[in-house]
C-alpha cells in the first residue's frame, strides 16, 4: 500500500501549520485527503483553496447542482470517501433521497430538473473526456451563466483529482463510515 502519513498539526512545520489553520478555520476540521496532502503544504493550500471556492466561496453553482455533480463524479470514479463526505451535504442541500440512492447505485436518476440533468451531461462529458453537447451547454449557460458551465467542468476535475489522491495513497474512509458502494 502506498500510504502517506496524516500529520497532526503539531508535527507540521510552521508554514504547514498556517495552511492547516486556514483549512480548519474554513472547514471546521480536516481529515483524510487534506491531511494526506499536508505532506506537500503548498499544494494542499492550493487544492483546499479551490475546494473552498466551490463549497464556501463565491461559486455561482447552486448547492443542489454542486453536490449532485460531486456525488456523480465520486460515484463514477468509485471514490467512496467523496461520497461519505458529501452525502450529508447533498441531503442538506435538498436533493431527494430517491435521487441520492440512484446515484449511489451508479444509475442516472430520472427525477432531475432540466438543469440538474444538463449538469450530469456536462459532468459525463468532462469525465469522458468529450465535448459537451451544444444543447447541454445552452441549458446550463441560460440557467447558470457561462461561469456556472465552466465551474461544473472544473468541479469534476477537482473531484477527479481528489479521487486520484484518495486511491493513490489508500486514504481510509472517515472513522465510523461504511463503504457505500
Amino acid at each position: 500500500m502506498a500510504t502517506l502519513p496524516m500529520p497532526d498539526r503539531d508535527a507540521l512545520s510552521p508554514d504547514a501549520q498556517a495552511v492547516y489553520d486556514r483549512m480548519v478555520a474554513t472547514r471546521g476540521r480536516i481529515d483524510g485527503m487534506y491531511r494526506t496532502l499536508l505532506n506537500h503544504p503548498a499544494l494542499a493550500a492550493h487544492v483546499s483553496e479551490l475546494g473552498t471556492y466551490f463549497r464556501f466561496g463565491p461559486s455561482v453553482l447552486p448547492a443542489q447542482v454542486r453536490e449532485l455533480v460531486i456525488l456523480w463524479t465520486g460515484r463514477k470514479c468509485g471514490a467512496a470517501y467523496e461520497w461519505v463526505k458529501h452525502f450529508p451535504v447533498a441531503r442538506q442541500a435538498g436533493i431527494p433521497e430517491s435521487v441520492l440512492e440512484e446515484v449511489r447505485l451508479g444509475r442516472r436518476p430520472t427525477e432531475l430538473s432540466p438543469v440538474q440533468s444538463a449538469a450530469l451531461d456536462a459532468a459525463d462529458a468532462a469525465l469522458a473526456p468529450a465535448s459537451i453537447p451544444q444543447a447541454t451547454q445552452d441549458v446550463l449557460e441560460a440557467a447558470l451563466t457561462r461561469q456556472g458551465l465552466i465551474e461544473i467542468v472544473v468541479l469534476c476535475g477537482l473531484y477527479r483529482l481528489i479521487a486520484g489522491v484518495l486511491f493513490a495513497f489508500d486514504v481510509p474512509l472517515p472513522e465510523g463510515a461504511t463503504q457505500p458502494f
